[in-house]
């Protein structure tokens, strides 16, 4: 009778478990849906202020490349992983657009180590990051806003270290936008959800300096390398 019921006890454990690590994925998957809407419809605003300002080149560009994103996001909407190459490619395309989008208001470098080790991190985890990094400066009306994005990659660890520099802003500064707040608020709920679900051990840490220069910072983001 005992083994009876400590048997029943362990198939109750074991159901609780599996019912815990299907809810993960799907508040994972739901994360992701949440998110890459939010890119679309500005990205599609900025495709249709392009054309009724009669820019066709830009228009085309604009929309060559939002294309070729929204493919890269349906191919790896279901995909828990991506190489860090096509992620580092398309935050590239990504950025570009933002900066066409914004009119040259920001500019950026991505820098690659030399030893250019194979890596594959969590999806969806980079270009939310930038989408409030940049709209955080657009909003601000920074000056003079640069960023320089580096990738250090270990048969472990992928290192994502971004170093952003900018001027004094208006005396009137529009405040951070609640909308992109509230974005990084999910941001970080997805990093605590894949720690939890799938502890991926990933870390963050944000610094603020400010000199003679103008004002910055430094975010250092470390990443499993999920390369089998």
């Amino acid at each position: 009778m005992f083994s009876q019921n400590k048997n029943l006890e362990n198939n109750s454990e074991e159901i609780k478990t599996k019912l815990s690590e299907e809810m993960a994925q799907l508040q994972l998957k739901a994360f992701h849906a949440q998110m890459n809407p939010h890119f679309v419809f500005n990205a599609l605003n900025a495709v249709q202020y392009f054309i009724t300002t009669g820019d066709k080149k830009a228009s085309l560009f604009y929309l060559s490349i939002f294309s070729k994103l929204i493919r890269f996001y349906l191919k790896h909407l279901d995909e828990e992983t991506v190489k860090l190459s096509e992620e580092i490619e398309m935050l590239n395309a990504y950025l570009s657009l933002q900066k066409l989008r914004y009119n040259n208001q920001f500019d950026y470098i991505l820098v690659q180590d030399s030893d250019n080790i194979d890596a594959t991190i969590p999806s969806f985890i980079l270009q939310t990051l930038f989408e409030n990094i940049i709209e955080h400066a657009i909003y601000n009306q920074y000056k003079n806003y640069h960023i320089e994005i580096s990738f250090q990659t270990s048969p472990k660890n992928v290192l994502v270290t971004v170093v952003f520099k900018y001027g004094e802003s208006p005396k009137e500064t529009p405040q951070y936008i609640p909308d992109y707040r509230k974005q990084l608020i999910k941001w970080q709920d997805q990093i605590r959800q894949l720690n939890t679900c799938k502890n991926y051990n990933i870390k963050k840490k944000i610094t603020f300096n400010e000199n003679c220069d103008g004002k910055g910072g430094k975010i250092t983001l470390n990443l499993p390398n999920l390369l089998e």
